[in-house]
């Protein structure tokens, strides 16, 4: 939270780590005292979480703390723009990932905007990579299925990631496969409950299956 909500000042931080009963002053010394000395200190001597002075409402860290959020980032912007090229780009953000961001942000009601914003940034990743790799200039049908299973360990409602995966085997020519996955996105469907796959899956799963089109056209 200090890191992507930066703004809050003191009082806001101790209501949001406990919105029932938020932390007192006392409390809430204590506390970044104890995450003070656990997170040591940077390469100057200075507590990575820096002593707050007297009257200052915002707490503030080292500017040796950072996230791999931002290192994601920068990769996958830098990659989207230039297609084949840019691929090794995209799948080293996709490395970074280890599962769903702040798990979901759990009860932390502050984190899950953020949340969502990299869950959807990550399927795109996802998706893009996928896509890349069945083109002939960078084909790897296996880096594809890796890009697919780490957007969809992050989002295992991503329909988007389903169909790319369909057309993944289906470049393989993968029959069985192909099959499998048209299993696992109506399962998908049923287990969370919704009333139908999306219309642009049961399309492509038609034509997929009826032998019309190509991955290219669809």
């Amino acid at each position: 939270m200090l890191i992507f909500k930066n703004e809050r000042d003191y009082g806001s931080i101790a209501s949001h780590m406990n919105p029932a009963r938020p932390w007192a002053p006392r409390s809430m010394d204590q506390e970044m005292s104890r995450l003070r000395a656990h997170l040591g200190v940077d390469s100057q001597g200075v507590p990575y979480l820096r002593p707050k002075p007297r009257g200052v409402q915002q707490y503030s860290l080292s500017e040796e703390v950072t996230v791999d959020w931002s290192d994601f980032l920068h990769l996958a912007e830098r990659g989207l723009p230039h297609g084949p090229n840019g691929v090794r780009d995209l799948e080293a953000a996709l490395a970074l990932v280890r599962g769903r961001p702040f798990g979901g942000a759990g009860t932390h009601s502050w984190a899950a905007p953020i949340a969502q914003t990299m869950i959807s940034r990550i399927v795109d990743t996802a998706h893009a990579v996928a896509m890349l790799r069945c083109r002939d200039e960078v084909l790897d049908i296996d880096a594809a299925r890796a890009a697919i299973t780490i957007g969809l360990d992050t989002e295992p409602t991503a329909e988007v990631l389903y169909r790319d995966w369909m057309r993944v085997e289906h470049r393989a020519g993968n029959v069985a496969a192909l099959r499998s996955v048209i299993d696992q996105v109506r399962q998908m469907a049923s287990d969370w409950e919704f009333d139908h796959i999306q219309d642009d899956t049961e399309l492509l799963i038609t034509r997929l299956t009826t032998g019309r089109g190509t991955v290219q056209g669809l």
